[in-house]
């Protein structure tokens, strides 16, 4: 079954599937396969990414001077031009001859939820195949069953207002937002029905000893999950309780993850103190984004 990532969507490697080495260093610049998750709970920890391509959502913030900030990964959402069509047996061989002693994977994008069948295929391959810890990164606007089984961290990315693309930010873009998306991304961004379900199925069916017989479930099981919201100004925090965790049930304030907005260090210097701080005042996750500050704005690594 095939799958589309961006190009160069397994990353960063040094083989092939075949074993065979490349002729080209990954843009980290190491001779060797691998990189650091950047962000949320994992952070620091060496893993290997599984990059598709396309999105249903077209982020776009204001950072605190005005200035326009988009999806990180621009290449793989907003302009989903050049791909990479592939196996899904083939991209789990790329992943098996550069694991070396990576233990994690994650399949990112994007939006890998768009494409559940091989999505599905690939993470049943990664997980019985490979035994590696998959995580997999979503907005949290679409959920797969099937999927659910196979991922042992769901990095959930809700997304709020200040996300929504309008005809203001438009006009600071070099490509602006389509209309039909700046119409769904509002629609769409927000769905906590959804975000439940990922939850759900992270909590143990049985209930603590002592509980009352058929209780509700009360703590994660092996499977666990973060909500990671971007922060772009004061009044996100607000959002993030009253429009997400009033409506959501087994969240604790460790689940919740918040990152400064900015693809770039200079857009994340101007918002990374106020989120360290909200963090703080609300007991929440600050997380940095240290793909960013270990290799810039360098797609691949």
């Amino acid at each position: 079954m095939e799958i589309k990532l961006v190009k160069n969507g397994i990353f960063p490697v040094t083989r092939t599937a075949g074993g065979q080495p490349m002729e080209q260093l990954p843009d980290t610049g190491y001779a060797f396969p691998g990189t650091l998750q950047g962000e949320g709970k994992l952070v620091g920890i060496p893993v290997l990414f599984i990059r598709t391509s396309g999105c249903n959502l077209r982020c776009t913030w204001t950072t605190p001077t005005g200035k326009v900030s988009i999806c990180d990964t621009p290449y793989a959402s907003h302009y989903p031009v050049e791909v990479d069509i592939m196996d899904t047996g083939e991209v789990a061989d790329i992943v098996r001859a550069n694991l070396g002693m990576i233990r994690h994977v994650i399949i990112s994008g994007g939006e890998p939820t768009l494409q559940p069948l091989p999505l599905v295929e690939l993470a049943r391959y990664l997980k019985k195949e490979l035994n590696v810890h998959i995580t997999l990164e979503t907005n949290g606007v679409l959920f797969i069953p099937e999927l659910a089984t196979h991922i042992d961290l769901f990095s959930i990315s809700p997304k709020l207002k200040s996300s929504d693309p309008d005809a203001k930010k438009n006009r600071l873009l070099d490509y602006p937002v389509e209309q039909n998306y700046i119409r769904d991304h509002k629609k769409f961004r927000r769905n906590p029905d959804t975000l439940q379900k990922y939850i759900n199925a992270c909590m143990h069916k049985g209930s603590y000893y002592g509980d009352e017989p058929g209780s509700p479930p009360k703590r994660k099981s092996n499977k666990d999950f973060q909500l990671k919201f971007v922060i772009s100004r004061e009044s996100d925090i607000d959002e993030i309780k009253q429009d997400f965790l009033n409506h959501l049930s087994f969240v604790e304030p460790d689940d919740v993850v918040l990152m400064p907005v900015g693809g770039s260090p200079e857009l994340l210097s101007e918002s990374m103190y106020m989120t360290a701080r909200l963090a703080i005042q609300h007991g929440f996750r600050y997380t940095p984004r240290l793909q960013i500050d270990l290799f810039g704005d360098t797609a691949g690594t």
